[in-house]
């Protein structure tokens, strides 16, 4: 049972680091200037939210190792 959680908290902790990725690869792009504005802006608020998300899995992950 143990392992089936580290094993899920492993792979929402992988997705969500891949979705930052994104966010992050899609910042660099923004530049542009045919990029509007709201796509910057989401961009960065869903990067926040992937750290934010990732810092309370990985704080998931370490209390379920140690447990």
């Amino acid at each position: 049972m143990k392992f089936m959680i580290l094993f899920l908290l492993g792979m929402r902790l992988l997705l969500l680091s891949f979705a930052g990725a994104f966010c992050i690869f899609g910042l660099l792009h923004a530049a542009d200037p045919k990029v509007q504005w709201y796509w910057t802006v989401g961009h960065v608020v869903v990067l926040v939210a992937c750290f934010f998300l990732i810092g309370r899995v990985w704080a998931s992950l370490k209390a379920t190792w140690k447990s």
